[in-house]
């Protein structure tokens, strides 16, 4: 028996990689971006197991009635029809294989921003070496206080990385309740939302999109912050009003930004953080990176062989977890 695993909507970077490491009993059918959706619907009628890149149709989904199982190749997982794919009764699972490189990428922001790397490359360019260096306006996280909107896997790294490598005083903010054992590990303090933005030199959000995040970083929040303070985010751009961020930046009431999401994707480019020097600004990429695409495809075939065996996958994020278990061929 061979089981029919369908990719659709793939990342051009996964196919050739994901096809040549396809185990014995399974076969791979790639459905581009640009496949008609009844054409994906009558591949998905009999697929057993799906791969699911970013929008893809919810008809697709309900379509594939005979599915044992649902990966996402993404983290987040705001675009997909949850409702629907809780109806379907199997487990779909997101991706969390990216955490450290999105960590990685949130310490580069921080430092870029605190340096003012930027600006010293644009001077470095004019032939301004040194002159007029203002060190009142360079800054270092060696004991600074990281606050953490979100201490799900991203944001336990980032504060593995600044409490461990630099000497950070690490505090978090997050509405679901997090083991107290994990917090010890990192170390961090857990303080209300009024409290970190109060006291962070450093704020570096890392929370899903969902009903309660959206817009949680807003007017009254950004107001708590520092004259000193710095905002990052590496989670979803609707987690902070942008509008209000822009504001702030332009006045002053904080120092900088570092943001790799926006409110609106792709970033327009007559967008004011693209002109603002205290702002650095990447194109949703923190977790992009070579060995997270390994890890994503060893990831794969993990979970299709855990439901194999009848366990529950990881990274499952609809109600229904029955994992159906399917004979082995």
């Amino acid at each position: 028996m061979t089981y029919k695993v369908l990719y659709v909507a793939p990342l051009r970077d996964y196919i050739d990689r994901l096809v040549d490491s396809t185990p014995d009993g399974f076969s791979v059918t790639v459905m581009p971006p640009e496949a008609d959706v009844s054409e994906i619907c009558r591949e998905a009628a009999d697929a057993d197991f799906l791969i699911s890149g970013v929008n893809v149709p919810e008809e697709v989904f309900r379509a594939a009635t005979n599915v044992k199982f649902v990966q996402y190749m993404s983290s987040g997982y705001g675009q997909l029809p949850v409702s629907v794919l809780d109806d379907l009764g199997v487990p779909v699972a997101q991706m969390k294989t990216h955490s450290i490189s999105v960590a990685e990428h949130a310490l580069t922001l921080m430092l870029t921003v605190l340096r003012r790397i930027p600006a010293s490359m644009q001077l470095l360019r004019e032939g301004a070496w040194r002159q007029d260096l203002d060190e009142t306006s360079y800054s270092e996280i060696y004991k600074k206080t990281v606050g953490i909107v979100g201490l799900g896997n991203i944001g336990r790294w980032v504060g593995k990385i600044v409490a461990d490598g630099f000497g950070a005083n690490v505090v978090f903010y997050d509405n679901a309740e997090i083991p107290l054992t994990v917090s010890e590990l990192i170390p961090a303090r857990a303080v209300s939302l009024e409290e970190l933005m109060t006291t962070s030199d450093i704020v570096c959000v890392s929370l899903p999109l969902n009903a309660q995040s959206d817009k949680l970083i807003g007017r009254d929040q950004l107001a708590l912050m520092k004259r000193s303070g710095v905002l990052v985010n590496v989670s979803r751009g609707e987690v902070v009003d942008e509008d209000v961020l822009i504001e702030c930046l332009r006045e002053g009431r904080i120092a900088g930004a570092g943001l790799d999401v926006y409110d609106r994707e792709p970033l327009d480019l007559a967008s004011p953080l693209l002109t603002m020097e205290q702002v650095v600004c990447t194109p949703h990429m923190a977790g992009v990176g070579w060995e997270n695409v390994q890890r994503r495809i060893a990831t794969v075939w993990e979970n299709f062989d855990a439901v194999l065996k009848g366990d529950i996958p990881r990274g499952v994020v609809t109600v229904t977890k029955r994992v159906v278990k399917v004979p082995v061929p």
